[in-house]
C-alpha cells in the first residue's frame, strides 16, 4: 500500500507540473507571436522545466543513502530561467551574448534549492578585409556536479572565463591566427577551495588555407595553471603544459566536415614531477548531413579532462560519442546523445582530495530528446536520460578517510516548456 500511494504520489506531482508548464506557455504565447525587439535581435525567453532524478547524490547501489545523510535515493524538481540573448550587427563588426537567471526548487531536498545564473558576451570583429577575431567573456554560477562530489554538501562552481583570438590573413593562402585565455574556478565549499585553480594559455597557429577553405596547419600552445588556496604542509600543484601538434579542418563532398587535431603535451609540475606527463592527444569531429531532416555528429578524442572540479589536478579521458538528429515533422524533431568514456586519474600526490591513486573510471550514457515546435515562439522537450559509471575504486570504509564506492546508476526524465518573443 505504502508503494501505491507513493506512486499515486509521484504520478499526481507529475500531472501537476505539467499541467503548470503548459498554461504557463499557453498564457504567454498570443503575447508572444505578435512581440518583437529591436527587429528581432534581442531576444526574451522563459523556461518552465520539470525533472524526476531517481539518485540525485550519483552514490552506488551498494551504499545506504543514509550514510551520506540522504534519503531516499530520488527526487524531482522544477527549474524555472528567465533570460535574454542578443545578436546585434553593427556594420562590419557583430556582437553577441546573453544573460540567464535560474532558480531550482527540489520537492523533498529543499536544502539543494539554488539560484545560479549563465552570462557570455562577444565581440566578433572585423579589420579590413584580412584581420578578424573574437573578443568575449563568459560566467557560470552552479551548483558542482553530484557525480564528482557524492555528497549532501553543497558546493557552489563559479567559473568566468576571458578571451581574445586573432586571425591575419598574411597571404591568399597563408593565416596567422593566435590567441590567450584565461579561465577562474572558485569552489563554494570551504573544504574543496583547495582545488579553485587559476590557468592561462596561449595559441598559436600558421595554416594553409585553399579556395575551398579546407585548411592544414601547424599550432604551438602554452598554459599554466595554479591553485591559490593550497593548505600550509600540502606540495605546490602548479603546473606548466606546453604542446606542440596538427590542426586540419575541411568539408568532404559538401555533406561531411571534419575538424581534428593531434598534440605532442610535455606538462611539468613545480612540486610533484611523480605528476609530471609527455604523451599524445587527440581529438577528431566528424560532422555528417546527407539530407535536411537528418544529421549526424561523431567525436573520438584522447584529450584532458577540461576543467579540474572533479578532486584531481589531472585526468586523461579517452572516449567516443554519437549525436544524431531526425526532423520527423516540420515541428518534430527527435535527437540523441550517446558518449563512453574512460578517465584516468594521472595527478592527485599533491593534493589532499581523497581520490585514490591510480583511479580509473568507465562512464556510459545515453539521451534521447523529443522536441515539439507548435507555434515558432514555443517549445516543448521531453528527454530520458541513463547513465552509468563503474569504477577500479576498491571500497574501504575502515581507511582514513573511508574509501566509499564511486560506481553508480542514474535515470532522469525531464519536460519542459520554453516561450521566446
Amino acid at each position: 500500500m505504502t508503494l501505491m500511494r507513493r506512486a499515486r504520489g509521484h504520478a499526481d506531482l507529475w500531472l501537476r507540473i505539467v499541467g503548470g508548464v503548459i498554461s504557463v506557455a499557453c498564457l504567454f504565447l498570443p503575447a508572444a507571436e505578435a512581440f518583437a525587439l529591436w527587429d528581432d535581435k534581442l531576444t526574451l525567453f522563459a523556461e518552465e522545466k520539470a525533472t524526476h532524478d531517481d539518485n540525485v547524490f550519483r552514490i552506488s547501489k551498494d551504499l545506504d543513502p543514509s550514510a551520506i545523510g540522504a534519503s531516499p535515493r530520488g527526487d524531482t524538481y522544477r527549474t524555472t530561467s528567465l533570460g535574454f540573448n542578443f545578436d546585434v550587427p553593427a556594420s562590419r563588426q557583430r556582437f553577441q551574448g546573453g544573460y540567464t537567471w535560474n532558480a531550482t526548487r527540489y520537492n523533498q531536498y529543499t536544502d539543494l534549492d539554488s539560484d545560479g545564473h549563465d552570462t557570455r558576451a562577444t565581440w566578433l570583429w572585423q579589420l579590413g578585409n584580412d584581420a578578424s577575431g573574437q573578443l568575449g567573456y563568459t560566467e557560470t554560477s552552479a551548483l558542482a556536479p553530484f557525480a564528482f562530489t557524492q555528497s549532501r554538501t553543497l558546493d557552489r562552481l563559479k567559473t568566468q572565463q576571458g578571451f581574445f583570438n586573432a586571425a591575419y590573413l598574411v597571404t591568399p593562402r597563408w593565416q596567422l591566427q593566435a590567441g590567450v585565455r584565461g579561465l577562474e574556478q572558485t569552489n563554494g565549499d570551504p573544504l574543496r577551495q583547495i582545488f579553485d585553480v587559476k590557468v592561462r594559455s596561449t595559441d598559436f597557429i600558421l595554416s594553409y588555407v585553399t579556395p575551398a577553405s579546407t585548411s592544414v596547419g601547424l599550432s604551438a600552445r602554452t598554459e599554466d595553471g595554479r591553485f591559490p588556496n593550497q593548505q600550509g604542509g600540502t606540495l605546490d600543484n602548479a603546473y606548466r603544459q606546453d604542446s606542440v601538434g596538427i590542426v586540419a579542418d575541411w568539408t568532404l563532398r559538401g555533406v561531411s566536415h571534419v575538424g581534428a587535431r593531434a598534440d605532442r603535451v610535455r606538462r611539468r609540475y613545480a612540486q610533484v614531477p611523480q605528476q609530471d606527463f609527455d604523451g599524445n592527444i587527440a581529438r577528431a569531429q566528424y560532422d555528417w548531413k546527407p539530407t535536411g531532416k537528418f544529421s549526424l555528429g561523431a567525436v573520438a578524442q584522447r584529450d584532458i579532462y577540461p576543467y579540474l572540479d572533479i578532486g584531481s589536478s589531472f585526468v586523461l579521458v579517452k572516449g567516443v560519442a554519437l549525436r544524431p538528429t531526425l526532423s520527423l515533422t516540420e515541428k518534430i524533431d527527435v535527437s540523441g546523445a550517446f558518449e563512453y568514456s574512460v578517465r584516468d586519474f594521472l595527478g592527485n600526490p599533491g593534493l589532499a582530495s581523497g581520490v585514490p591513486s591510480g583511479r580509473i573510471d568507465r562512464v556510459r550514457s545515453g539521451t534521447t530528446t523529443i522536441s515539439y515546435r507548435p507555434a515558432r515562439t514555443l517549445t516543448l522537450l521531453m528527454s530520458a536520460q541513463r547513465e552509468g559509471r563503474s569504477s577500479n575504486v576498491v571500497p574501504d570504509r575502515t581507511a582514513t578517510p573511508a574509501v566509499l564506492p564511486v560506481d553508480y546508476v542514474v535515470n532522469v526524465i525531464s519536460i519542459s516548456a520554453r516561450i521566446a518573443f
